[in-house]
Order: structure tokens, then C-alpha cells, then sequence
């Protein structure tokens, strides 16, 4: 019994995003016996003093076991399997992105769009460039971009 109400302490913590609690000391985990500054997080045991991400979850978010309870140690965006920083600015396929955390959600938000040219440059809106369209090449081409980020190109003859 007593195992169970450490498991639904720690499943009430997890639920509430800013408490952070530990679970009872001196637990038996099988034959191994964790201290009180371990941490137990969903039946995964973390040291005191360790950095984790939580396994099925975005290993963006990593986190610092102190005393049997768990700290923010960085959190980003998972973009493509790579991890960007609360707050910093990466551009992909010319598309420049920050990366936000709202309400415990991590997105990365596009600030800025650019047109790519024939040539797979970035270029900005109104600027005349080279671009293919149905497998013709025009020269004199330019791009307007709408809030949304739509692209639409216009070219002019050749």
C-alpha cells in the first residue's frame, strides 16, 4: 500500500507543473534500495545530481534530480529531432523560427519568411530573383509574403 500512495504523490506532482516533490525515502525498487535524494519519475530512477530527460517524452526537456525532487535544467523545442532553446532564433528552409514556451507548451513560431529563388536562396519579399515554375526558368521573379507565411510567387516574361 505504501507504494502505491508514493506512486499517486508523485503522479500529483507530476500533474502540477511548478511543485516539485520527493518520493518517500528508502524505497525497495526490486533487490536495490534508492536513497531519498534519488528520484523516481514514471518507475525510472534518476541519482541526485543527474541530468535526465523523461523516456517517452521530448529529450529536450532535461531535467536535474536534487534530493528526490526534479528542477527545469533546460528546456527548448524539438524540431527535426534536434533541441533549440527557450528564446533562441534557428532558420530552416528559409523560415526563421524562435522558440516559446506558453503555458508549459514548447513551439517553435515563425518570425520571419523568405521567398527561395531558383537557385535555393533565400531571398526577401519584392526582390527580383530567378525562380521555376512548372519546369520553366524565368529570371525576373518576385514573392510576396502574407501574415500567415503563404508564399506567392509572380514572374514576369522572360
Amino acid at each position: 500500500m505504501k507504494g502505491h500512495f508514493s506512486c499517486l504523490i508523485l503522479l500529483l506532482c507530476l500533474a502540477l507543473s511548478k511543485v516539485k516533490c520527493a518520493p518517500a525515502a528508502e524505497v525497495e525498487v526490486g533487490k536495490e534500495k534508492r536513497s531519498e535524494h534519488d528520484c523516481l519519475v514514471y518507475g525510472h530512477r534518476f541519482r541526485h545530481g543527474e541530468v535526465f530527460s523523461i523516456p517517452g517524452y521530448s529529450h529536450c526537456l532535461r531535467y536535474l534530480c536534487q534530493h528526490g525532487g526534479w528542477t527545469f535544467h533546460q528546456e527548448a523545442c524539438e524540431v527535426d529531432g534536434q533541441c533549440h532553446p527557450v528564446g533562441s532564433t534557428f532558420s530552416r528552409d528559409c523560415v526563421t523560427y524562435r522558440c516559446e514556451k506558453t503555458n508549459n507548451w514548447y513551439q517553435a513560431k515563425s518570425i520571419e519568411t523568405l521567398c527561395k529563388d531558383a537557385n535555393g536562396s533565400c531571398r526577401r519579399e519584392y526582390e527580383t530573383f530567378p525562380y521555376v515554375v512548372q519546369g520553366i526558368r524565368y529570371n525576373r521573379c518576385q514573392c510576396i509574403v502574407s501574415s500567415g507565411g503563404y508564399i506567392r510567387y509572380s514572374c514576369g516574361r522572360q
